[in-house]
């Protein structure tokens, strides 16, 4: 069964929900049979690339809130997070482009490695004070620290156009689906589910996907001539 989430790392719901999906997909009996691919969602692809700002002054920019308003919500999030086990930060977080983390996320899934990527750069925008976006040296700099190759990651981060065409494929398949905010969870393209959802709810949702899985075709008849592992049958 194939899972499709699209995220952006801007996004502290996309953080929380990784964190709440996996506690469920940890309790599914065919947990191994199940292909968790992350897609690409830009909240604001309008941010310059190369420009940082802060989390707290965006949203209440965004929102029409008073900073400290805007605060709170913050505060509320770092709640929620440390509920399920999370380490938030929740003063001095900024935000920014973040169109080279999802051409990074595509590098690192054609390496089998897109989870550790994932997690790296969530863990580097909600646990860690220090500036995420806006910096080149910051970003290779947290990839690195989780284990890729620091030449290879810097060739990727430096040349604009690779897997930017993986991006924009994913970005155009949620305008399809009619995605209008992250996380939003996509079950074997037959079941959709939006927004940070409890453990429950996802391990209801898998339960169900997998349940109407198309069952494996019927074999009726064996006689006919056939090719295998040890060649081709000849024709009586």
């Amino acid at each position: 069964m194939q899972v499709e989430i699209w995220t952006d790392v801007n996004c502290p719901f996309c953080y929380l929900g990784k964190k709440r999906f996996n506690d469920a997909l940890g309790q599914f009996e065919h947990a191994d049979s199940v292909q968790v691919t992350h897609r690409s969602f830009e909240l604001d692809p309008t941010v310059p690339a190369g420009t940082s700002g802060s989390v707290v002054e965006h949203l209440a920019h965004k929102y029409g809130r008073t900073l400290e308003q805007a605060a709170d919500g913050e505060r509320q999030l770092g709640a929620a997070a440390h509920d399920a086990g999370l380490a938030y930060v929740t003063t001095g977080r900024d935000y920014g482009n973040s169109f080279d983390m999802h051409r990074l996320l595509h590098w690192a899934s054609a390496l089998g490695r897109q989870e550790e990527m994932l997690d790296a750069l969530y863990l580097a925008n909600f646990a860690d004070e220090a500036a995420l976006f806006g910096s080149d040296e910051r970003l290779i700099g947290v990839a690195v620290d989780a284990g890729f190759d620091e030449a290879a990651v810097a060739d990727v981060v430096a040349d604009k156009t690779r897997y930017a065409d993986d991006v924009r494929r994913d970005e155009a398949q949620a305008e399809e689906f009619g995605v209008q905010g992250v996380p939003f969870y996509v079950f074997d393209r037959k079941y959709a589910v939006s927004g940070a959802q409890p453990v429950e709810s996802f391990a209801q949702v898998l339960a169900q996907a997998w349940g109407d899985r198309p069952a494996a075709p019927q074999l009726l008849n064996t006689d006919g001539d056939a090719c295998g592992p040890d060649g081709c049958a000849v024709p009586q």
